[in-house]
């Protein structure tokens, strides 16, 4: 069975006193600026607000990374046809396992862990629905890769509740640092499980040392990640079509970069990438350390994600 995303939640240990969440905000901000955790991060999104919510996310391509009353939760992302589940629950887990690790590096958060066992959660409703049926073939393919990771003592309890909600499970016998993980995830990401471009957004491959999938960008829209659309074309490009970013044509960017904020994820594009990846390279230069070029441009966003848009 495969999946395309999933969440593993490390709960706060229950003796422990309500965390201050304030500092997760820094906390995530430093490991972006240290690439401290797997995967390519790209902004922090502070939902303390929201009664229940996420508390604050650090949000990556491949994973989001949130941390809230309940404790640490780590959702794994995958485009396309999506992961074996059994490989995608392990690097899940690996990526908990750093970001546990990388918290208490820090010393600048203030949140226990209980990390003797986790919870589990199928986000693909319709590969695995809340039923008896989807809770027991989900078991049956995850259940031998946590015993290869954690031992035969390892179990499976499905949490029952509302069915409209997400398949979920208690997963016992399993300390995290026990488990036979590798120190880093080797990702199979999302870029290489998603579908391949249409052939007009072939040459947008390995344009920079920072591009991003159209994928992420879409999910970074549907999430509310903080973000701002960089659009480095001409006027009457930007009139054909356009994704509502900031027009700064390429040949202005020296005058008005100054102008972009700094505190916030750029995700920079043109037509087919070519000119956001140079663009990127002076934002980078100039100290714009979160800067990225969508690779492929307009012409992989329409291929890939909206077809409504004018192709030129």
């Amino acid at each position: 069975m495969k999946a395309r995303r999933l969440a593993v939640e490390i709960p706060a240990r229950p003796a422990a006193p309500a965390p201050d969440l304030a500092p997760a905000i820094g906390l995530f901000h430093r490991f972006i600026q240290a690439g401290a955790l797997p995967g390519l991060a790209l902004d922090v999104a502070d939902y303390r607000h929201v009664p229940g919510g996420p508390g604050v996310l650090l949000i990556a391509h491949e994973a989001d990374y949130g941390v809230s009353d309940r404790g640490l939760r780590v959702l794994r992302k995958a485009g396309g046809e999506g992961l074996a589940l059994g490989e995608m629950l392990g690097e899940a887990l690996c990526m908990a396992r750093a970001a546990l690790r990388a918290i208490e590096k820090d010393g600048g958060f203030a949140m226990q862990f209980a990390t003797a066992d986790f919870s589990l959660e199928l986000l693909d409703r319709l590969a695995f629905p809340n039923t008896a049926e989807g809770a027991a073939a989900a078991e049956a393919a995850a259940l031998p890769a946590l015993r290869g990771l954690f031992g035969a003592a390892c179990e499976m309890a499905r949490d029952e509740n509302d069915p409209r909600a997400p398949l979920r499970f208690r997963v016992q016998g399993a300390p995290l640092e026990a488990a036979a993980l590798p120190d880093a995830p080797a990702l199979s990401t999302a870029a290489q499980a998603a579908p391949q471009p249409a052939p007009a957004a072939q040459t947008a491959q390995a344009q920079s040392p920072w591009d991003i999938e159209v994928e992420a960008l879409q999910q970074m829209r549907a999430e509310g990640a903080p973000h701002l659309v960089v659009d480095v074309r001409e006027p009457h490009e930007y009139e054909i079509c356009n994704l509502d970013g900031e027009l700064l044509p390429l040949g202005q960017l020296p005058d008005w970069s100054g102008d972009l904020p700094r505190d916030r994820t750029l995700v920079v594009h043109c037509r087919t990438g070519g000119r956001s990846a140079r663009a990127v390279q002076a934002l980078r230069a100039a100290g714009f350390e979160r800067a990225f070029n969508l690779r492929g441009g307009i012409l992989a966003w329409i291929d890939r994600v909206d077809a409504s848009l004018r192709r030129y």
